[in-house]
């Protein structure tokens, strides 16, 4: 009996190796696809959420500098001259050449007391592919100002509209047409 405990053999065959291995790298396939997909969801994602975020702070800054602003200039379509109390003056508008999709503040201060510069700061990466403001409603006497902001993804293409109105704290006809 203890011969043929000693003479039986204990491993595994080649064809259940090979079977194994085949199994394992099948299995290690599938779950490699799966975390590169997921991984290109998340960056997809996170490219989305980057670009929503900064086109809402854009928006926020805008309607907050018109809700406290002492005139509101509409110089075109795309460009809004605002009149603030210290008598500083900031124009958004979209920039031009090769920075045409990102939204800049021109900020005036020289009748400010005391009086300072120009200068031009960007808001928003380069995304925006359109900014309007409108005076809303189209009348003699608008009481608001409509902001719609167009983002493109330059990756996918992909276009997302914004839409806001806001309404000035300082409502003694102040929005003008230039």
């Amino acid at each position: 009996m203890k011969k043929a405990y000693l003479t039986a053999q204990d491993g595994l065959t080649l064809v259940e190796l090979l079977i194994s291995i085949t199994l394992m790298l099948t299995l290690l396939s599938g779950i490699a696809d799966l975390f590169s997909e997921s991984l290109r969801l998340w960056i997809f994602n996170r490219n989305q959420e980057n670009i929503q975020q900064t086109a809402r702070l854009a928006m926020d800054s805008i309607a907050r500098e018109i809700r406290y602003a002492q005139q509101i200039t509409f110089k075109n379509k795309s460009s809004l001259l605002i009149t603030k109390p210290s008598g500083e003056n900031n124009t958004f508008q979209l920039g031009g050449g090769t920075h045409s999709k990102t939204i800049y503040i021109i900020i005036d201060k020289t009748k400010t007391k005391p009086a300072g510069g120009i200068s031009s700061n960007p808001i928003t990466e380069n995304f925006v592919t359109n900014l309007d403001f409108l005076a809303y409603p189209e009348s003699e006497n608008p009481k608001a100002v409509m902001i719609t902001l167009e983002t493109t993804d330059e990756n996918t293409g992909e276009k997302k509209l914004l839409h806001t109105a806001c309404y000035p704290l300082n409502k003694g006809g102040m929005l003008n047409e230039q």
